[in-house]
């Protein structure tokens, strides 16, 4: 059963806390396994039979988004953009696309490259779509609910939405997951209410007093793309405990490459040791053990190059972004260096450094991040 022919993809979101990364493109743009991570997107939604897709886009965004979806949308599949000039919330986001939206249609981030996966859960459900007037989110189990907007339910009905509450009283251990089927009724009600970062939330609160909000929980992994470590997440979805080397890159005979390995095009690797990492375009390493870390684009790594992963205490690694502290949740992580840097022999980098683009760091240093 075809659910909807529309989707709306949000992609105008600001993307700073994407550093080092941000490239004047959207972070969904970022390559992994040879090609941008949107595109698999675009290939989910055409598996459901999506034929239209609206791509809300911020201002900053510099054609990429553009040039990536004339490059991977089948010809089948139509595309119109809309720019969100203020970086004002999601809800915000979907009614620039109101004057084009079907009576019910699918709301979704770029990065939701398992979207189709997300749809079959559905099938289990189909007593939701009886009317096309029932608002469908999709929730998944979570253990730290102050990081998200959670549910409150009867049975499957939402009853209220609590964005990052600290009293759970009442809710459920559903959250958000980011995908939304909604209908054009529920958007020009949102647009009846004041434009802010939560507008959708809020207007799904106001909307559920007098109107059906379901929820469908998803299994299946639930993929972010806010900051740069998040692309450990797709890669491993994407590679599946396997590694991908683009078909140029040269790989020297005292190399090992670990499951969960992303090597670009244009990569030289001389006596290196990679584990659960990516690997950006024409970057050289001479030697060293890369784990858990992303390397950027032209990148030039020296000879005995060590990337330490752990803290001592086995506590989750910190890092700074936007010049603040901010917690990765990961026990294990090594470093993120921008594109175009150059790393001379002999260093090594404690857990959760983070080194801008065009960095230039000599010889024997500890980068720390102390130093950044």
């Amino acid at each position: 059963m075809k659910l909807v022919n529309q989707a709306v993809i949000l992609a105008a979101g600001e993307c700073s806390r994407f550093f080092p990364f941000t490239r004047r493109q959207h972070k969904s743009d970022f390559i992994i396994a040879g090609k941008p991570i949107i595109s698999r997107t675009i290939e989910a939604l055409d598996r459901v039979g999506i034929t239209k897709i609206e791509v809300i886009q911020s201002p900053q965004d510099d054609q990429s988004l553009q040039n990536t979806f004339a490059s991977y949308t089948p010809s089948h599949i139509s595309v119109r953009f809309y720019t969100q000039q203020e970086p004002i919330g999601t809800g915000n986001a979907v009614i620039q696309a109101l004057p084009n939206l079907e009576n019910r249609f699918l709301v979704i981030n770029p990065q939701q490259i398992n979207v189709d996966e997300h749809l079959k859960n559905l099938d289990k459900h189909q007593d939701l779509l009886a009317s096309p007037d029932n608002l469908i989110m999709f929730s998944k189990t979570t253990t730290n609910p102050s990081r998200y907007g959670i549910f409150a339910l009867e049975g499957q009905r939402v009853t209220k939405i609590i964005e990052k509450p600290t009293d759970l009283t009442g809710l459920s251990n559903q959250r958000n997951v980011g995908v939304y089927l909604l209908t054009k009724d529920f958007v020009n009600f949102m647009n009846t209410l004041p434009p802010t970062e939560f507008q959708l939330i809020e207007a799904f609160d106001n909307y559920l007093q007098n109107h059906p909000v379901y929820a469908v929980e998803v299994e299946e992994t639930s993929l972010t793309l806010k900051y740069a470590w998040d692309l450990f997440g797709i890669n491993k979805h994407i590679q599946k405990g396997n590694f991908y080397i683009a078909p140029d890159v040269k790989i020297g005979p005292n190399c090992k490459i670990g499951p969960n390995v992303n090597i670009e095009s244009g990569c030289i690797l001389e006596n290196v040791t990679l584990n659960n990492s990516l690997i950006g375009k024409n970057t050289i390493i001479k030697s060293g053990v890369i784990s858990d870390s992303i390397i950027g684009n032209n990148c030039q790594i020296g000879t005995n190059f060590i990337t330490q992963t752990h803290n001592s205490d086995n506590t989750p690694i910190q890092t700074i972004i936007k010049n603040k502290p901010v917690s990765t949740g990961m026990l294990s992580f090594g470093i993120l260096i921008g594109d175009n840097s150059i790393i001379e022999d002999n260093c090594t980098s404690l857990p959760g450094s983070v080194l801008a683009p065009d960095s230039h760091i000599s010889q024997g240093s500890l980068i720390s991040l102390e130093a950044l």
